[in-house]
């Protein structure tokens, strides 16, 4: 019957913890003990990592008027309101690589510790020069020592194929080898009075790809929009803080010139328009004039009328005007001819819709602009099959084709309009049809030069325009702070060190919950009653004299071994509670548990108790009680059952009065079919008249089943359990075999009970009262009560 809890927290709550704590404090302790030391040996050997910033203001309004006015329509200004393309733009792998191409970042260089290496921007001592061109790539992240030897030579090493490679060079000469081409050349460092102290230290290189380069700070980088603005931050760790700092200023740069390049090359294809057109006037102007001036020298030169310098008047601004429809269809042709290229990104649209804006032609040329540049930069981060790419090449490839319409039907109106200009001029060269042909040809050559001239100043003044607009064009972002280091971010060492002790304990834990869910054994008495139905007698503790004196009570009358078997007698009274000769059997279910000892010791209380007992050895096939109290296996329980031998020639007394000793006799070939024979009751029947308690030892359970057979015979059973052996998985076992086998009245014994030392004391006090409280001891079948006896000092203890 379970005992009822007398408050929330029971001691029996801790005991389980006690005991996993008990059992595995060395792996608790020495895993955390080990990671750490390991841990912190990993960390000494991290190198610091540092961190810069910078942070960069998108879409600035810092142009003229004018400017705005010819871009303010235009597709990049909606494409910077989009935050997040920035971003991915910043971080993409070209804008880095332009970056990095800027930079000397292709040779990391250390110094060479005896722990660890450190970083460092650059070598005072001299300057590294790799030829990359004559760079095996085998070469590429291997670890290069450089050592000075004197003042003219250094020593260059590296591990290459298993083989340690060690060479020799002069500075400030070329060092050409099957796998590299480098100079390294000294600096002023490298002086006698400092040489001896600069060859003491080693120096190592590692020469990087670019392509790992990219990779690597692509990594590094990180960019947040700061709240509410439209200010980007940006971030970069690198072991060296000035090596991060001149990253972000140069990636600043970039991208802050990238941010120009659209509009600059908007401005420059609107200027080469203009120049060429202004090339092609230029050459008809100069014939004209001279064509023009030497008619003149060979003609007389008559004077119009008012009315047919009215009609002139007129032809040269219709004309004029016709130039000017022909120029804006050269224009419509260059913007079929940009349509049907089909390009994504990269080529600007035709400026010369600048010269004649046309709304709506303006509109969707900045919406088809900024469509491909949006394309472009979703290709700095996303594959052209992306879902996304593809939707934007739809929706492009769809205002390409409105554009086209729109701009065929521009051509036929204003080939209309061409058509209608012709047939004026042609109506009004009839009316000047009365003028002499020699006025005539002078009036076209005018015609044709005042045409020209008009075109050419107004082509003269959008130039200066675009000049201008030139000189205003500022980028589309600009930086509001300087990159500077913010300090060491990490590695967290404390935080790894942390990890790895808890990971450490973490294991050691489940080991230990393994332990205890699958190996754990039966430690206490108190451990056996929660796991087993089966009466428990009680327990003995661990007896380290067992070989020199294996009965314990003949050694020292008042230890804790002779007193727990003085509580487990006590208790198996309660237990053979009826009238008469009692037959008690000794067994166990493994080999080594004690069975034999315990045995023994019991049939040796009883006997100290004024008792007539009889030890019975009936383990037919290794005995052992002749060796306990040290008789020759000459005849015994064996002869007895093949009526070789006969009972007073079998009974052998001990140096204890009132208890004698049946060996097993010679071991038989049949010990199994022996114990089967009728001659078992016989004998025991025999024995009953002779004795008060016979003491039966029988082999182990798991191994043969003698114990099975005989347990039938008996008046009471006794399984002993060693601390070593006992789990609960083997209780599981034992209780099932005894409820198929029908057998009853059997009890259960503790052997080998470890005795702490804190518990000592504490013992010592519960012998008063009876053996084993304190270690979960009891007497009686109900744990009794323990003998008014007082422990005396034994010296045996003393080294326990």
């Amino acid at each position: 019957m379970a005992e009822k809890k007398t408050s929330i927290l029971d001691p029996d709550d801790f005991r389980p913890v006690i005991k996993f704590l008990g059992k595995n404090w060395f792996t608790l302790l020495f895993f955390p003990v080990i990671a750490y030391v390991g841990a912190s040996l990993y960390t000494h050997r991290l190198n610091d990592i540092y961190s810069a910033k910078t942070e960069i203001l998108l879409k600035q309004q810092e142009t003229y008027d004018y400017q705005s006015q010819i871009y303010s329509n235009f597709g990049y200004y909606s494409l910077m309101s989009d935050v997040t393309n920035q971003k991915r733009i910043m971080t993409s792998y070209d804008i880095i690589s332009k970056a990095l191409n800027k930079l000397d970042f292709g040779v990391s260089y250390y110094l060479v510790g005896r722990v660890k290496s450190d970083p460092v921007d650059r070598i005072q001592a001299f300057d590294v020069n790799i030829d990359r061109n004559h760079f095996a790539a085998r070469m590429y992240n291997r670890p290069i020592f450089i050592k000075v030897i004197d003042l003219d030579h250094y020593e260059l090493s590296y591990e290459l194929d298993g083989q340690d490679i060690l060479r020799t060079h002069a500075f400030d000469e070329v060092a050409e080898e099957v796998d590299y081409l480098l100079t390294i050349e000294k600096t002023s460092l490298i002086s006698p009075a400092r040489i001896e102290l600069i060859k003491e230290q080693t120096f190592m290189i590692i020469v990087r790809r670019h392509e790992w380069l990219v990779n690597q700070y692509q990594s590094k980088v990180s960019v947040n929009n700061l709240d509410y603005t439209s200010i980007l931050d940006l971030r970069v760790e690198d072991e060296v803080s000035d090596r991060a700092k001149r990253f972000l200023d140069t990636l600043s740069y970039v991208y802050i010139n990238y941010t120009q390049e659209s509009r600059i090359q908007v401005n420059e294809n609107t200027q080469r328009y203009i120049d060429f057109q202004l090339e092609e006037l230029e050459t008809i102007m100069d014939s004209l004039e001279t064509m023009l001036q030497d008619f003149r020298d060979r003609n007389r030169i008559l004077d119009l009328s008012r009315e047919q310098n009215q009609l002139f008047t007129a032809l040269v601004e219709l004309d004029a005007e016709r130039r000017g429809f022909e120029l804006r269809l050269d224009a419509i042709d260059d913007m079929v001819e940009y349509l049907n290229q089909d390009r994504s990104f990269g080529d600007t649209p035709p400026a010369m819709f600048m010269l004649e804006p046309d709304p709506l032609l303006n509109k969707q040329l900045d919406e088809l602009y900024g469509l491909r540049l949006q394309r472009q930069d979703q290709l700095f981060s996303l594959d052209p099959s992306n879902v996304q790419v593809q939707r934007l090449d739809s929706t492009i490839k769809n205002v390409s084709l409105g554009i086209y319409k729109y701009t065929i039907d521009t051509r036929r109106a204003i080939n209309e309009h061409i058509r209608n200009l012709t047939a004026q001029i042609k109506d009004i060269e009839q009316k000047l049809g009365k003028i002499p042909k020699s006025q005539k040809d002078i009036l076209a050559l005018e015609r044709k030069l005042t045409v020209n001239s008009t075109l050419y100043e107004f082509l003269l003044e959008k130039k200066a325009s675009t000049v201008i607009a030139r000189a205003a064009i500022l980028p589309e972002a600009s930086l509001v702070e300087e990159a500077r280091v913010l300090g060491v971010v990490g590695p967290d060492k404390k935080r790894i060190v942390s990890m790895a002790i808890g990971l450490a304990l973490l294991v050691a834990a489940v080991i230990g919950i393994v332990r205890i869910a699958f190996f754990d054994t039966i430690e206490s008495t108190r451990e056996l009653k929660a796991a087993t139905r089966l009466p428990v007698l009680g327990g003995v503790p661990h007896y380290p004299d067992i070989l020199a004196e294996p009965i314990a009570i003949l050694g020292s009358s008042r230890s804790n071994v002779a007193e727990a078997f003085r509580a487990v007698r006590t208790n198996m009274q309660y237990i053979l509670s009826k009238e008469g000769p009692k037959v008690l059997l000794v067994t166990s279910l493994l080999p080594g548990e004690g069975k034999t000892f315990t045995s023994s010791n019991l049939a040796a209380v009883f006997a100290k108790a004024g008792k007539r007992v009889l030890l019975i050895d009936f383990d037919l096939h290794k005995p052992k009680v002749h060796k306990t109290f040290g008789f020759e296996n000459i005849t015994g329980v064996s002869s007895l059952l093949i009526k070789k031998a006969t009972l007073d020639a079998c009974t052998l007394p001990t140096q204890i009065e009132s208890l004698d000793v049946i060996t097993a006799g010679p071991v038989p070939p049949n010990a199994s079919e022996l114990v089967l024979h009728k001659a078992v009751e016989e004998l025991l029947d025999e024995v009953k008249e002779l004795y008060d308690y016979i003491v039966v030892d029988t082999p182990p359970l798991m191994l043969i089943s003698d114990a099975l057979v005989l347990l039938k015979l008996v008046d009471a059973g006794v399984f002993v359990l060693n601390t070593e052996k006992a789990t609960k998985n083997g209780l599981k076992y034992l209780e099932e075999i005894l409820e198929h086998s029908n057998l009853t009245n059997i009890s259960v014994l503790l052997n080998n009970v470890k005795q702490k030392k804190w518990k000592y004391y504490y013992g010592k006090y519960a012998y008063k009262y009876g053996y084993g409280y304190g270690y979960g001891y009891g007497y009686g079948y109900g744990y009794g009560y323990g003998q008014e006896e007082n422990p005396e000092n034994d010296p045996k203890k003393k080294g326990k």
